[in-house]
This record gives C-alpha cells, sequence and structure tokens, in this order.
C-alpha cells in the first residue's frame, strides 16, 4: 500500500517492559547490561504498550504477556475499535509508526495490516531518535512509578 505523508497525524505505537517500580537508581555497567538498579520487582513483570500521536495524545495498554504477534493482533484489534469509534475514516489522516520488531513485521501482522488497511511505516533498524515514543517510555522510567509503595506482585 503507498502511502502519502502529507499532513498526517503520525502515531507512533512501541512497547516496553515494566519489570521493577524504582528506575532512579543508575550504575556504571559494561556495553549491553542494563544500567538501573531496581528497588523493588514487579513481578509478574508487565509489559506496557503505548501509542502516542502527533498531537501528544497517549494510549497506554498493560498487559501480562510477552510482546509477540499473537499479542499485537490483539492489541491492534481494540485500537482499531478504538479508533473506528472515532472516526471510520481515521485511517486516511493517521500513519501508525512501527520499528522493526519481528513481531510486528512477521508475515502474520504484514497480512494483518493489510486486511485491515492499515497505514503503516517502520523505522530504520535501532533508530531510536526517530521513535517519539521512547521518549515517553525514558520520561516515564526516570521516576518512582509506585512513589507509595504499594505492594506489586502476588504474596
Amino acid at each position: 500500500m503507498k502511502i502519502d505523508l502529507g499532513n498526517k497525524n503520525v502515531i507512533n505505537i512501541d512497547e516496553t517492559w515494566i519489570g521493577m517500580s524504582d528506575f532512579r537508581r543508575m550504575k556504571w555497567c559494561r556495553i549491553g547490561k542494563p544500567n538501573t538498579v531496581p528497588k523493588k520487582n514487579v513481578t509478574p513483570r508487565i509489559s506496557m504498550i503505548t501509542a502516542l500521536d502527533s498531537f501528544g495524545k497517549l494510549y497506554v495498554t498493560l498487559v501480562q504477556a510477552n510482546s509477540n504477534s499473537n499479542m499485537m493482533e490483539l492489541y491492534f484489534s481494540h485500537f482499531i475499535k478504538l479508533m473506528d469509534s472515532k472516526s471510520k475514516t481515521w485511517r486516511n489522516d493517521n500513519i501508525i509508526l512501527l520499528d522493526n520488531a519481528s513481531y510486528h513485521t512477521s508475515e502474520a501482522m504484514m497480512e494483518f495490516f493489510e486486511k485491515y488497511q492499515l497505514p503503516i511505516i517502520f523505522t530504520g533498524p535501532h533508530s531510536y531518535s526517530a521513535a517519539p515514543i521512547e521518549l515517553f517510555f525514558a520520561h516515564f522510567k526516570r521516576e518512582d512509578i509506585n512513589p507509595r509503595k504499594l505492594q506489586t506482585g502476588k504474596q
């Protein structure tokens, strides 16, 4: 499908893990190792699938599942219903920006995108600076997401 970028609203969708509640503590580490020191682990780990559009609208979904093509089909099914409820012609004015994760570019997902005529574009490999959602994730993870110290996980 050919996509005209014109004056489109870009909706950047991506996922991140929430495996801890306090991301503020940092340390020096080897390349490839995480540099956060968790104060409180969140169990089971939660995946946050988030959409951020050009106007700053944020759509957040929390799930206890690994990111894969099945999870993304479920997410997009709900996202399509939400967007259709706002405007049946939303596809004409919006473009969905995704990274090249294998579960975004799988054959199953490409068939799904085609079936639902979703206007999709992909960033280049490791193009974090081309994905505004990464700025949201970085800001979100700068803080303690459980400042009242509510119980997380199973007892």
